[in-house]
Formats: C-alpha cells, sequence, structure tokens
C-alpha cells in the first residue's frame, strides 16, 4: 500500500507507513476532493522552487552565521558535517531564545552550542501534504529539502507553501468562463 503522505510502498495491510509513521487505516487516509487538496496530496516538495540553503560547518561562529543571515535575508543556516551531511538548523527562534540576553561574545560562540540538531526534512520528491505536515507537527518555520545521501538540497519556508496554498486557492475560486 503506498503511502498518501510521503509516497513510501510498504506491505499490503501495513497500519502505518514505515517511512514517515503515517496512518493507512482507511477511516485515517485523507481523500482529495479539490484541486487544492490533490496539489498537497500529489504535487511534490520541488514544486515550491526550494531556495538553494544556506550552509555552516559545527565550529562557525555565531557572529559569521549571523552576518551571513542578515547579508542573505534569510531566516537561517543549516549546519553540515564534514561530509556535507545535514546535522542541523540555527534559526531566528534559536537566537532569540538561546543566545539573545546572554551576553556572548558571538566571535567565541559556535554555532554548534546553540543549533537545532537533527532538523526534521524532507526531499524533493515527498507530497507537498508531508512537508505541511512535518512543519506543522515540529512547529518550524524553515523545512531544509535534502537529497537522498542527507546533504542539503534547498529548504522550503511556511511563507513558500502558503504562497503556493493561496495560488491555488485564487485559481479554484475563479468562475471558469469556457462555456
Amino acid at each position: 500500500m503506498q503511502c498518501p503522505y510521503c509516497d513510501h510502498e510498504n506491505l499490503p495491510g501495513a497500519d502505518a507507513c514505515e517511512n514517515c509513521g503515517s496512518s493507512l487505516t482507511r477511516d485515517d487516509v485523507p481523500q482529495a476532493s479539490t484541486g487544492v487538496e490533490r496539489s498537497l496530496m500529489k504535487d511534490p516538495v520541488e514544486c515550491l522552487q526550494p531556495t538553494r540553503p544556506l550552509t555552516v560547518e559545527l565550529q562557525t561562529s555565531l557572529e559569521e552565521a549571523i552576518q551571513l543571515m542578515r547579508n542573505h535575508g534569510i531566516g537561517c543556516v543549516l549546519i553540515t558535517d564534514n561530509g556535507g551531511k545535514l546535522i542541523g538548523i540555527l534559526t531566528e527562534r534559536d537566537l532569540l531564545q538561546k543566545v539573545a540576553g546572554q551576553g556572548l561574545d558571538l566571535d567565541q560562540s559556535i554555532v554548534g552550542d546553540f543549533m537545532s540538531p537533527a532538523p526534521e526534512s524532507s526531499k524533493p520528491d515527498h507530497p507537498l501534504g508531508y512537508a505541511l505536515h512535518r512543519m506543522i507537527v515540529s512547529d518550524i518555520r524553515y523545512l531544509p529539502i535534502v537529497d537522498s545521501s542527507g546533504r542539503p538540497a534547498g529548504i522550503v519556508s511556511s511563507r513558500d507553501i502558503v504562497a503556493y496554498m493561496a495560488k491555488h486557492f485564487q485559481s479554484a475560486a475563479e468562475p471558469d468562463t469556457t462555456l
């Protein structure tokens, strides 16, 4: 049975998806009745055209990471290990909750001490609904997109998903003039 959230092929009769843990019981599997619902269930995350992520290594200073975020006008940087695999994320929320008001020397403090480790992520071919579900459940605004090796390939924000949905709602609400 194919999972409606992440498209993973599960054994027939499975109650939960082996990949994402979503319920596969018939009562819990949503059925798309509108174009927007179909888009959320079928359109892949890559249709959002994820932006290229800013990445830094574990030992990068907070000063450098903050300047990078400020210079690019983005709210997070992804932390990678020596092999380039995603191991953490440093967001504006992390800076406000863990750094602001602490009187830290930002040049001497490293991102590894303040990042959120093992962040939620998605693959480019996962459905939008899966990505949105992960963001809502985890209460996050940024979702890294990783390749099959776990390396950052892009990043989407809650704004990207809202803009995509607004576009689909608008086109669904427009009257059909092809009579």
